[in-house]
């Protein structure tokens, strides 16, 4: 029978809490980049937003697969879907959905 030590209960649902709050920084990084690539009219800061976004989208799909959490990893795609499309159409429509997916991910 193998022992469960309490030390390793507690060590792993640390590392489980720093995996979401650094998913949640993710989602924050990710929401302020789309609303001010949303806001700028300058092309190069908009490529560097997209570049912010890139990189949020990257530690999403990391900590995601980290908590092995199922509801997490198909919002997780949700994102991901509809921010190639809004890379593809950068348009309000695609840019609410995106927010809109943002949202819901703060809920997890």
């Amino acid at each position: 029978m193998t022992e469960v030590n309490p030390e390793n209960v507690g060590q792993s649902s640390k590392i489980q809490g720093e995996y979401a709050s650094e998913y949640q920084q993710g989602v924050t990084l990710f929401e302020k980049a789309l609303q001010q690539s949303r806001v700028s009219k300058n092309p190069f800061q908009k490529d560097q937003f997209q570049e912010v976004m890139e990189t949020a989208m990257e530690v999403l799909n990391q900590t995601a697969s980290a908590l092995k959490n199922a509801e997490l990893q198909k919002q997780n795609e949700q994102i991901n879907r509809d921010f190639q499309s809004y890379k593809r159409h950068p348009g309000k429509s695609e840019a609410d959905k995106l927010a809109n997916d943002l949202n819901q991910a703060k809920l997890f």
